[in-house]
């Protein structure tokens, strides 16, 4: 017998639904599109709440049309299960006569291998992205849904937007509504005014302290009504190694001014799930800060937002692009954030969107470098809370050279967990120094050699860049386990003018490898402290050449073909004329740095010695060095070179 089935008329179509249709119709298209063939898919939601939205979207997928047998018995369908833990008796029966079915169930639960055996396909579904609800509006012929309207609705669970737009309403109402149900959603208690120091009794932290003494004034004008919102900076970025204290600056910041101060972090949004976690408890953040303003919101780890300048050839390049646009509407909202100030935290500012640091955004950019010695002294003192003893002045210098406010807050705790072991009330000079790491002391061969390398980088750079030089170091020890390259320095006032021309880069390199050519010309050989690092003066000079030939078409051509040091380095090894060029490069800096210090090979050899003895020498002290080595040495060989600027090579 068969049956003339009539088809009751289609259900309306659902924004939310039609979204998740697309989303699911990705995932199952090599079922879909062959229509004959069956086929049992077992589909995990993330948010059991959703589930039912996508049971509808399954449905439409699958029950369209005439998939009945002869005797009117339906040969699809899709349903819903707990009982995947247990047997799979249950399911096969619902599956009798059934050709293809799409089974939801919850994640929180494992599959039974029975059941895995008879399903085909075992999927997670996908969240709609922002595409697949700008394709559904289109699908459903609804005006043309905005991309911020449509990242807005990717980041919300699917149940609010299916019962938000059950009746055709127009999207900006929908908008609107799901809006402000989310801002009524409770959010963490309001965080007190930090406590602890000020920026007036934190040290070492420069530009930085006096931008944020001014932000005080500035905000405390804005609340007594003397000054427009808009005269106030809205935001900065902090940049600085690990363990500087961006984060206490932070702290301290919001007591100098007295406000609350919330803190947050990419990694703690992607905690609270996928994208539409993440990009929710964004939106939730900044909805709580906007209502306690005035404040201070910190934002740890920027970069780890990523950029969307750098395309890695990966999937993961649409949600980034969803996070930074995602973060930028909250950062800059087109109707304000008045009496909000964000202070992102970076390690790594290149990896930050440039459009996150446009005006209006975090307009400033401030270093915080590793504090002096001077500052290591006084942020010792702090974490004591008394100042250190003078007879250990010179050599907590001289110990923590490197160190930064999170090292000399440890050092702080050991010396006074000492001084309480030994039934002391105050910590002494030897409380500190029991404190202290082991160190290795440098033999005085390795405190020449170091000196020789140093040496080199400072000659090249007075002959090749007259008055750029700042001065230079040499360590006489280390932390036992340390295992940092740098163990001196030589510090330049401007690596690269402003426009920097193609002889500014083979200037730089050439100073750069005086180091290496100098420990060649006096010992013979070079040490690793030359490379094994990405700081280090070989993977320097490698990425300037590189750069060379790939960004700034000094090289054969002018195509630019690199737009990040990963790509630069997958082409400098894929591309044999792009190694072979950064090679000649390299190779022709490093004859000219010998042509220059081999003549001089003396003067260098005793700067050098004098450097061992001293430790540290300003520019100043430099050139009254060479100049009095330069009197010995032409007393003995007449047709020595003169230090003299080299023509030409002026910057």
């Amino acid at each position: 017998m068969s049956y003339d089935l009539r088809q009751l008329p289609p259900v309306p179509r659902n924004l939310a639904a039609t979204a998740a249709e697309l989303a699911l119709r990705r995932q199952l298209r090599p079922f879909l599109n062959r229509k004959h063939v069956s086929f049992v898919a077992l589909v995990s939601v993330e948010d059991a709440d959703d589930r039912f939205v996508y049971e509808e979207a399954a449905r439409r997928l699958i029950e369209e049309g005439h998939h009945y047998d002869e005797d009117g018995n339906a040969s699809v369908m899709v349903s819903a299960t707990n009982d995947i833990e247990g047997r799979p008796w249950s399911i096969i029966r619902k599956l009798k006569d059934i050709r293809r079915s799409i089974i939801f169930h919850s994640m929180d639960k494992p599959i039974n291998d029975d059941v895995q055996l008879m399903v085909d396909l075992v999927i997670e579904a996908d969240r709609p992205s922002p595409r697949h609800f700008v394709a559904a509006a289109r699908l459903m012929g609804l005006p043309a849904l905005s991309r911020s309207n449509a990242e807005f609705l990717s980041a919300l669970p699917l149940r609010k937007i299916r019962l938000a737009t059950y009746r055709r309403r127009p999207m900006e109402r929908v908008i609107g509504m799901l809006s402000k149900t989310l801002s009524k959603e409770p959010e963490n208690p309001v965080e007190l005014v930090p406590r602890g120091p000020t920026l007036e009794t934190l040290h070492g932290y420069g530009e930085a302290r006096e931008w944020g003494l001014q932000l005080r004034r500035d905000l405390a004008d804005w609340q007594d009504g003397k000054i427009a919102w808009a005269d106030v900076d809205r935001g900065v970025l902090l940049v600085g190694p690990p363990g500087v204290g961006k984060t206490m600056y932070a702290e301290a910041l919001a007591h100098t001014c007295g406000v609350p101060l919330f803190s947050a972090s990419s990694g703690q949004w992607q905690a609270e799930g996928h994208l539409g976690d993440m990009l929710k408890a964004m939106r939730k953040y900044f909805a709580m800060v906007s209502r306690n303003s005035p404040c201070i919101a910190f934002l740890d780890e920027f970069d780890s937002f990523g950029t969307r300048a750098i395309k890695s050839e990966r999937d993961n390049d649409d949600y980034k692009r969803q996070v930074v646009n995602a973060l930028l509407e909250c950062v800059d909202p087109s109707g304000g954030r008045e009496g909000v100030v964000v202070i992102g935290a970076s390690n790594n500012p290149s990896a930050v969107d440039q459009a996150l640091l446009r005006p209006g955004r975090l307009e400033r950019i401030i270093q915080i470098a590793l504090p002096n010695g001077e500052a290591r002294v006084a942020i010792l003192g702090h974490h004591l809370g008394a100042s250190v003893e003078p007879l250990s002045r010179d050599e907590i210098i001289a110990s923590t050279h490197g160190w930064s406010g999170a090292e000399l807050a440890k050092l702080a705790r050991d010396a006074r967990r000492i001084c309480r072991r030994r039934g002391g009330v105050a910590v002494t000079d030897a409380d500190l120094k029991g404190a202290m790491p082991p160190r290795r002391i440098f033999t005085e061969d390795e405190r020449f050699r170091i000196a020789v390398h140093e040496v080199g980088h400072a000659m090249l750079g007075q002959l090749l860049q007259p008055g750029n030089l700042e001065g230079l170091r040499i360590d006489t020890s280390r932390a036992v386990g340390d295992t940092a390259i740098e163990i001196g320095g030589t510090d330049f006032k401007l690596v690269f003018p402003l426009m920097p021309v193609e002889e500014d880069f083979q200037l730089r390199i050439t100073v750069l490898l005086g180091g290496m050519v100098a420990e060649q010309l006096v010992f013979g050989g070079h040490s690793t402290s030359v490379g094994g690092s990405a700081a280090s003066d070989l993977a320097q000079v490698t990425r300037l050449a590189t750069m060379m030939e790939l960004l700034y078409g000094f090289g054969d051509n002018l195509i630019a073909e690199a737009d990040s040091e990963a790509t630069m380095h997958r082409l400098r090894w894929a591309d044999r004329g792009v190694s072979r060029a950064v090679k000649v490069r390299l190779e022709a800096c490093r004859r000219r740095a010998i042509e220059l210090l081999e003549p001089r090979r003396e003067i260098l050899d005793s700067v050098a010695r004098v450097l061992v003895d001293e430790k540290e020498m300003s520019a100043e002290r430099f050139s009254e060095v060479v100049e009095e080595a330069e009197a010995t040495v032409r007393g003995l060989h007449e047709d020595v070179f003169n230090m003299q600027p080299i023509d030409g090579a002026v910057l």
